[in-house]
């Protein structure tokens, strides 16, 4: 299906598992795993599958308490993403560091890469309690995060590093618009619901055991995706670089973490950038997974927010390669910062969000979009080209832990003051203005030149 001429073979497997691993992203975490999560939160607090309503002078009005209801629904829900982030950040350098060794690296992908696929599958099931579901997510996620811990380190065996900028880009721009095709195929029968096609009453169900079900589709689709283009990089990528095996190594891992560490604070221009990179990658995560929770507690339509997130989809793919493009010409830095400001400008705009203004809610995923996939892509090159390969999974391994620690602070943040006697949701999304600017700032004690090392 996606045709990659310029690409060697392991580049272009490589870049599939971006296709493979954005589908999940697209679909479960943005899309309709916020949506399951409301219905079965709410879902003691609704008739029929329709929300309960009464109506005065004409005009109907949500049953009394269901907004604060679910203002607690939706805190639960950015914690439960702190969290999971904290512990993968705190699984990261452990995974890295022990896959370093000749023929970890694929073994921990393939154990990985199954959690996430049973687990994506084990979320189509309907029925689940709220606790529950997010109990059978947060496994679903482990597994995913950690084998894209050992696919982000992956990237040194597969090409050149003069090459790593446009891989880099094209595997996060591919993904992109690979991840809309079996999220829209999923979301047929969930729009055939939406709209009343298919009815209440269908084969007996009620309109939310509907909704579950059409979900619990699209979910299949995704992991079924995933799975499929996963197998090249199963198939046709190896460690090139690695270290021996010895009679404990993941006691010899914890050694080598606890050097590595001590070598990146070392070094303190990667130290440098991985802190500003923890502050600005911690909104760009944010956003792509509680963007379809926020646009709900602003009180954006759920079609105005699927036709939002399609449409960054659509222009984050060949912003992506431009951004590797220009990477090249400018500068990786420099298209950091650009993307920093990208991300600020849509903050802002979210702030300005009423429920009169929902519209803007188009001109943030159009400012996201030329921005997200560029600003991941390029972080991870950077980093790339900083590290010695023969330790580019020690040193992915804290690239991940930053980075997975770059999804605790925003959600918390956001949980934390949403509430109307604090902050609201307007007031506390515009708070991620702050970490944006202290990143800013330590990206310019960061050097471009590559850091030499020297093994003890």
């Amino acid at each position: 299906m996606f045709k990659l001429p310029h690409l060697s073979k392991k580049e272009k497997a490589w870049v599939l598992y971006d296709v493979a691993n954005s589908a999940f992203i697209l679909t479960v975490i943005t899309i309709f795993l916020p949506i399951l999560y409301e219905l079965v939160y709410m879902e003691p607090h609704v008739t029929g599958g329709v929300v309960k309503y009464y109506e005065i002078g004409g005009k109907q009005f949500v049953t009394a308490g269901y907004s604060s209801l679910w203002v607690k629904g939706s805190q639960t829900f950015k914690y439960l993403t702190s969290l999971l982030a904290l512990t993968v950040a705190i699984l990261s350098p452990i995974i890295g560091s022990w896959s370093n060794y000749r023929g970890n690296k694929k073994k921990f992908f393939r154990i990985f890469l199954a959690v996430g696929i049973i687990g994506g599958l084990g979320l189509a099931i309907p029925g689940y309690g709220w606790v529950t579901l997010l109990v059978i997510f947060a496994i679903t996620s482990m597994g995913y995060n950690l084998t894209n811990v050992i696919y982000d380190a992956f990237l040194v065996d597969v090409t050149t590093e003069d090459r790593m900028d446009e891989i880099s880009a094209t595997g996060f721009a591919w993904g992109y618009i690979g991840s809309l095709v079996p999220f829209f195929v999923g979301l047929i029968p969930y729009a055939l619901v939406l709209f009343e096609t298919i009815k209440p009453g269908f084969l007996g169900f009620d309109r939310t055991m509907l909704e579950k079900l059409a979900i619990g589709f699209a979910f299949v689709v995704s992991i079924a995706w995933w799975l499929y283009y996963s197998l090249p990089l199963l198939r046709d990528v190896e460690q090139t670089y690695n270290i021996e095996q010895t009679e404990n190594s993941l006691r010899e891992s914890f050694k080598r973490l606890g050097k590595t560490f001590k070598e990146i604070r070392a070094y303190r221009y990667i130290f440098i950038f991985l802190i500003a990179y923890l502050l600005y990658i911690d909104v760009v995560n944010s956003v792509i997974r509680l963007a379809t929770n926020i646009g709900s507690d602003l009180g954006v339509g759920s079609m105005t927010m699927l036709g939002v997130v399609v449409m960054v989809q659509v222009i984050a793919f060949p912003s992506a390669l431009i951004y590797g493009r220009l990477t090249k010409k400018f500068g990786g830095k420099r298209m950091i910062y650009y993307g920093i400001f990208i991300y600020a400008l849509g903050v802002f705009m979210v702030y300005l969000i009423t429920a009169e203004t929902t519209y803007y809610m188009w001109i943030v995923g159009a400012l996201i979009g030329t921005a997200q996939g560029g600003i991941q892509s390029v972080s991870r090159s950077y980093f790339a080209k900083m590290v010695p390969y023969e330790k580019a999974n020690d040193f992915f391994g804290f690239f991940s832990v930053f980075g997975r620690f770059g999804g605790i602070i925003s959600p918390f943040i956001i949980a934390y003051y949403q509430a109307p006697s604090r902050l609201g949701i307007n007031g506390a999304v515009l708070l991620l203005v702050i970490p944006l600017m202290v990143a800013c700032i330590l990206l310019m004690f960061v050097k471009n030149e590559k850091v030499a090392y020297v093994e003890e």
